[in-house]
């Protein structure tokens, strides 16, 4: 599903399908290196507080817009976003 990146300890990815290279932060990297794992979309914003010191609303909120924001730019194809985070 996510083969198609590539994604260093530092926040730099690559996306072999487009060429194109991003920075993520370390929320970011945290959050594409789960669900390049194969973390389920719903498990994030439970790991995300788990792991930075963040409520549980901010963290559903940001990992909506995360996720939100990978679509967008085509990282995340739309069979990947069918396992956006419900609100």
């Amino acid at each position: 599903m996510l083969d198609h990146l590539a994604l260093s300890e530092s926040g730099f990815l690559f996306d072999s399908r487009t060429g194109l290279t991003y920075t993520l932060s370390k929320s970011g990297t945290f959050l594409l290196r789960a669900l390049i794992d194969g973390a389920d979309a719903e498990t994030l914003p439970e790991r995300l507080v788990a792991t930075f010191d963040v409520e549980p609303p901010v963290a559903r909120k940001d990992v909506e817009q995360f996720l939100f924001r990978l679509t967008d730019i085509g990282i995340l194809g739309h069979a990947d976003a069918d396992d956006e985070v419900a609100a």
